[in-house]
């Protein structure tokens, strides 16, 4: 009788800091999880430009040596309700709008995976863990809700939080032409199409590679700035920082095979722009931009029926919307996701942010309230003015004032 042998399992270890970029990509294919902002291509690019004054606290979870689960995360020093606080947060976090962040996990190991990124999570030196950005019903928002029941202290650990964006998005089933009949607009859509197709240099171009990505990158860029230039300028796009991540970005991603850059030409000149990035068979339609002097002729809206037409064409099997509740996302969308934000205050310095940041709040709300529409509406336009590059010859006083002004 032979003699049984015994094979030992290959020990789990949660290390802190940055793993490979192909192993790191490899992960975020094999989960269930995985994102187009969860990647290397996204989120490196995203440190490389926003992780100044910020320690990196990514947590790789390996087993013999494997990268089997990643919680990509960073630590800040930041003041709430006027109190210094280490905020812990993720990787994306802020301006970029990244939805749908998560623990990354081999598939079916999700539970343990988490469980090492919790145990060594409470290791690191923070009295905010901010987790802004979680699908609702992930795997991950429901456990936190389990182990830390709102509003009462466990393992001297308060949640709370609340909900964040609506992320419309298209089940690709059927066929484009099942799914133009359906929509409510497709009237005037077809003769917007007409219109433009019949004007004298129109044409449609979708960057995908690298090279064409370059060119691609500067026409969206001016485009989305220019449609925002009337509301004061985008709160996505703040300062140069966000010109140079969207650059590296774009670049990684076209390596990938992921982007779909898509610009709509009329007269030989950029008129629309969509910033689109495939990821396992769905299309993220992560932002816009088109010509203000062309926006009567609804060039944005022919380019994103491009963009969905080619989605069902590829094989797509969905289209998402992302963040977002304009009214045309309702009405091209077919379903609809919700991301959260999970709050974890620790120690006294935390629970005292917390009830001084619930404080301002508070005021900010009553304030708002009382405020008419418009008054609201223009305060948010001279922050953007504050915050976003200015034409030369301006400056920032002279630019707010300008918006006051404005009828």
């Amino acid at each position: 009788m032979s003699e049984a042998r015994v094979i030992e399992a290959a020990p789990i270890e949660t290390q802190v800091g940055a793993p490979g970029a192909e192993e790191w990509r490899a992960l975020n294919e094999r989960a269930r999880g995985g994102t187009m902002f969860l990647g290397p291509e996204w989120l490196l690019p995203w440190w490389n430009q926003f992780g100044e004054g910020r320690e990196l606290a990514t947590l790789c979870v390996r087993e013999g040596g494997r990268l089997i689960g990643l919680l990509p995360l960073f630590i800040e020093r930041v003041r709430l309700g006027g109190i210094d606080v280490r905020r812990l947060a993720f990787l994306g976090d802020g301006d970029t709008g990244c939805d749908y962040l998560d623990v990354l996990a081999e598939p079916g190991r999700e539970r343990e995976v988490l469980e090492h990124c919790l145990a060594r999570l409470m290791d690191l030196p923070w009295d905010l863990c901010d987790l802004d950005g979680l699908l609702r019903e992930s795997f991950t928002a429901m456990q936190l809700a389990q182990r830390f029941p709102p509003g009462r202290p466990t393992d001297s650990v308060v949640r709370d939080g609340r909900v964040r964006f609506v992320c419309p998005y298209i089940p690709l089933s059927g066929t484009w032409e099942q799914y133009l009949e359906a929509l409510g607009r497709r009237e005037n859509l077809r003769r917007r199409e007409k219109w433009l197709y019949h004007q004298p240099g129109v044409s449609v171009s979708c960057a995908r590679t690298a090279e064409g990505a370059v060119k691609a990158t500067e026409e969206f860029l001016q485009l989305h700035r220019a449609r925002w230039a009337v509301e004061g300028g985008s709160d996505g796009l703040t300062d140069l920082r966000h010109d140079a991540f969207h650059r590296e970005a774009s670049q990684r991603l076209a390596e990938a095979g992921m982007l779909r850059m898509y610009t709509l030409y009329a007269a030989r000149r950029p008129v629309a722009s969509v910033y689109g990035v495939v990821h396992r068979g769905k299309f993220h339609y992560y932002q816009s931009g088109y010509d203000p002097g062309w926006a009567c002729k609804s060039v944005g809206l022919v380019l994103l029926a491009r963009a969905v037409q080619d989605a069902f064409a590829e094989g797509d099997r969905e289209f998402d919307f992302l963040r977002g509740s304009e009214g045309y996302k309702a009405e091209w969308s077919r379903g609809e996701r919700w991301t959260i934000q999970v709050r974890l205050w620790r120690g006294a310095r935390g629970r005292a942010a917390r009830a001084a940041l619930g404080a301002t709040v508070f005021t900010r709300e009553a304030v708002k309230a009382a405020l008419p529409r418009r008054v609201l509406g223009m305060f948010r336009k001279v922050r953007r003015v504050l915050r976003a590059p200015l034409p030369e010859g301006e400056n920032r006083l002279s630019a707010a004032f300008r918006i006051v002004q404005e009828p």
